[in-house]
C-alpha cells in the first residue's frame, strides 16, 4: 500500500525510472529510520533528483517529480548500515512537503503516461529499440566487450523507461525524460539523443582507428544489469 498523503522522500543524485532497479547503500540514521518504516509498513518511498544541495548533511532541495521505490532486497550490517535493492514503480508530483520527521516526506500525486497514436507508437518503439542496440554495441566495442542475446522490453512505455535509465546523458536530461507525460514524446527524444550519441561514437572510433595510442576507456554501464532488461518484457 502506498500512502500518497505522506510519502517518505529520499533525494539523490540519480533519476529512477518505473520498472527499473537501483541498488542503494543506506548509512545516515534518518534514512535508516525511513527504510525500517517502509519495511514495517510494506510501503515504498520516493526517490527524487536533487536540484540543489547534497545527499548527506543538510536537507537537499528536490525536484518535484520523482518515482516511488519499493524495497525488493534488504541486508542489514552489524553497524546498522543497510544495502538494499529497490524497484521503481510509479511517477509522482510533489504537491506539499512535510518537515515533521528526521527525513523529508510529502503529499504527492501519482501520474502515468498518455498514448496518442498506438500505431505510430509501435513504429517509433521499433526504430528506437534497434538504434539503442547499435548504441550499446558501439559503447561496448570501445572496451573490447560484447553483449549477446539482449531482449529489450516489448511494451513501448517500459522500453522508453529502460532506455532512459541506461543512456549516458546528464542528469537534467534524464529528469526531462522522466517528466514527459506522452510515451511517443519520450521515445522521439530518445531517438534524437541516440542519433547524436552514435554519431559521436563513430567519430571517436574513427579517431582511435587513425592510430591513436595510450587512450583507454571505462564502460560506464553495468553489462550484467543490461541482461536484466529482458525481465521487464
Amino acid at each position: 500500500m502506498t500512502n500518497y498523503d505522506d510519502l517518505p522522500l529520499f533525494p539523490l543524485h540519480v533519476v529512477l525510472f518505473p520498472d527499473m532497479p537501483l541498488p542503494l547503500h543506506i548509512f545516515e540514521p534518518r534514512y535508516r529510520e525511513m527504510v525500517m518504516r517502509c519495511r514495517e509498513e510494506n510501503s515504498p518511498f520516493g526517490i527524487t533528483l536533487i536540484g540543489s544541495g547534497e545527499e548527506t548533511g543538510e536537507e537537499a532541495v528536490a525536484h518535484r517529480i520523482g518515482t516511488t521505490a519499493r524495497i525488493t532486497q534488504f541486508e542489514e550490517l552489524p553497524d546498522g548500515r543497510m544495502y538494499i535493492l529497490v524497484m521503481g514503480e510509479t511517477r509522482f508530483q510533489i504537491t506539499r512537503t512535510h518537515h515533521d520527521k528526521p527525513y523529508l516526506s510529502a503529499e504527492v500525486q501519482p501520474f502515468g503516461d498518455e498514448i496518442r497514436d498506438a500505431k505510430q507508437l509501435k513504429e517509433t518503439a521499433a526504430s528506437v529499440s534497434q538504434l539503442f542496440k547499435t548504441y550499446l554495441q558501439k559503447l561496448l566495442a570501445m572496451t573490447g566487450q560484447s553483449l549477446s542475446g539482449l531482449q529489450l522490453p516489448q511494451e513501448p512505455e517500459n522500453l522508453a523507461y529502460a532506455i532512459a535509465s541506461v543512456l549516458q546523458v546528464p542528469l537534467p536530461e534524464k529528469q526531462n525524460l522522466l517528466e514527459m507525460t506522452v510515451t511517443e514524446d519520450r521515445l522521439a527524444r530518445e531517438l534524437q539523443i541516440l542519433e547524436v550519441e552514435i554519431e559521436a561514437q563513430t567519430s571517436l572510433q574513427d579517431f582511435l582507428g587513425s592510430g591513436s595510442e595510450g587512450v583507454s576507456f571505462a564502460f560506464p554501464v553495468d553489462v550484467q544489469e543490461l541482461g536484466k532488461l529482458s525481465s521487464h518484457n
